[in-house]
């Protein structure tokens, strides 16, 4: 499975030596991921390290045994790491990015309805949902009965 960026003005992904990765390196140095939580989930910190590798193509490898795949926490890292490659290298462009990113069941709230979280049964320990308003007017229900 890969994960990669294309843009109009590099093409696909960005040529990075390793001069430009330790230049990058040393511009994020002292900084912080802006989702902190992804950051201490897949990298056991929230502080920016060097870059080992191009962060515009990330491969990953999915098996039966590893399990390993592109989720939100990796998405999001990946972008920030990215966005510090452009700002330092490239600081004389705007950005946009567009994602085709489908993890529906990745992220979600605490307190949502999961199936993966539902007793079977009757009973037992459930989690704590959040509150449903639904009101029988058009732009939530539709206009059906």
């Amino acid at each position: 499975m890969i994960s990669a960026f294309q843009s109009c003005e590099f093409g696909f992904s960005l040529e990075l030596n390793e001069s430009d990765l330790k230049t990058v390196s040393e511009w994020h140095h002292g900084k912080k991921y802006h989702d902190e939580s992804a950051a201490k989930g897949k990298r056991g910190t929230i502080d920016k390290m060097d870059l080992p590798s191009n962060p515009f193509i990330i491969e990953f490898e999915y098996s039966a045994a590893n399990e390993e795949y592109c989720t939100y926490d990796h998405m999001v890292l990946q972008l920030d790491d990215c966005v510090d490659c452009l700002k330092c290298l490239h600081p004389e462009f705007d950005y946009l990015f567009l994602f085709d990113h489908s993890c529906g069941h990745d992220r979600q709230r605490e307190d949502s309805l999961n199936a993966e979280n539902m007793s079977e049964v009757f009973g037992g320990k459930q989690s704590k949902l959040q509150h449903t308003l639904i009101k029988e007017e058009r732009g939530y229900l539709g206009p059906f009965s």
